[in-house]
């Protein structure tokens, strides 16, 4: 990749054969919401660590360390005999399928090499780890089979509408918790089961679109003087929208995170006129950003820094394109735990 904020990892074929027996015995044991995965996660990860080339490892330390906005691996090994459907299935049987629970095992060691663990929010995704991204309630190009197109379709990962530019909720912190609230994902990772359009998941890194602006810009999105709107995926009667939080927080490590997303985030009415034209200016560098485009397929893995990318997609061309996808935490990261195996924390 020629972005200084991306990465690209490959592992030999003793790695793969690695990879391969972890994700296949954490899959057996149940995938990453069994009790006790993480821990099994965690030490095949170790045994992975160990064989890495300085190389690697120090591309491996990069993401730990909240330097990359992404990291690909790439020639990974695919699962075999698993034909593309006619039609996308059920959610339900999908959650329950061997080779989604592998892919999410895969996706769950590969967050533990760069030292993040997986976590779910009470909130969001009725608290399980893995989330399977795809359309499974309309709004693609195509309608599904079952789509009643007179219907309004929720502005989530399980329909086909197209996805701005955004980080992963909730927006209220990103590294320690506040007013009750654990902050946003470390990262996500994303492999895909199925992409027979070769459909691309987007992501802007957001170290040059933030040096771009100027220093009082900067300093105005620092301050609390933005709303976001309630996430449309978070469980019936739980979640919120948010009032006066800002865009760029800057951390203890020297380093920045970003909360944004480009459909739900707005200026409060007692916003500055400086944090007014900070906002403008904001959106008019990223309306000027060129994403960077990643046809997942599954023999790749993206993990996504939440904190300095932005990603999203087009509306579905393709019905049957799902995603398999895991959120973590950093070692920096301080949520408020409501159960610790399976990691559960309060939204």
């Amino acid at each position: 990749m020629k972005d200084c904020e991306i990465a690209t990892l490959t592992l030999d074929n003793d790695q793969l054969d690695q990879l391969h027996k972890a994700s296949l015995d954490l899959a057996r044991h149940g995938g990453p919401q069994a009790p006790g995965a993480a821990l099994k996660a965690r030490l095949w990860a170790r045994l992975l660590e160990a064989s890495l080339q300085p190389v690697q490892q120090a591309t491996v330390n990069l993401f730990a360390d909240g330097k990359l906005a992404a990291l690909l691996f790439a020639r990974l090994r695919a699962p075999k005999d698993d034909p593309l459907p006619e039609r996308l299935p059920e959610l339900a049987a999908l959650e329950q399928d061997f080779t989604c629970l592998y892919l999410g095992s895969r996706n769950q060691v590969l967050l533990e090499l760069v030292r993040h663990c997986a976590f779910a929010f009470d909130i969001d995704n009725d608290g399980k780890h893995l989330r399977l991204v795809g359309n499974f309630k309309g709004g693609g190009r195509l309608p599904r089979h079952d789509e009643d197109r007179r219907k309004p379709v929720e502005l989530s990962s399980h329909a086909g509408l197209r996805l701005g530019p955004h980080t992963e909720a909730p927006y209220h912190c990103s590294v320690v918790a506040r007013d009750g609230h654990s902050p946003a994902p470390s990262a996500l990772v994303l492999s895909a089961r199925w992409n027979p359009a070769g459909e691309p998941t987007r992501i802007v890194p957001l170290r040059s679109v933030i040096e771009g602006l100027g220093s009082l810009d900067v300093l105005a999105l620092s301050s609390r003087s933005f709303d976001f709107t309630r996430s449309e995926c978070f469980v019936d009667g739980h979640g919120a929208g948010g009032a006066a939080t800002s865009i760029i927080d800057f951390d203890e490590q020297g380093g920045f995170s970003v909360r944004y997303n480009a459909y739900r985030f707005s200026l409060n009415e007692q916003a500055s006129d400086a944090a007014a034209r900070a906002f403008d200016a904001f959106q008019s560098r990223l309306a000027q950003t060129r994403p960077v485009d990643f046809v997942l397929q599954p023999d790749t893995v993206l993990l996504v820094n939440n904190t300095r990318a932005l990603h999203g997609r087009e509306s579905l061309c393709d019905n049957r394109r799902l995603l398999i996808r895991l959120f973590g935490y950093s070692r920096f990261a301080r949520p408020l735990i409501l159960k610790q195996d399976p990691l559960l924390v309060r939204g």
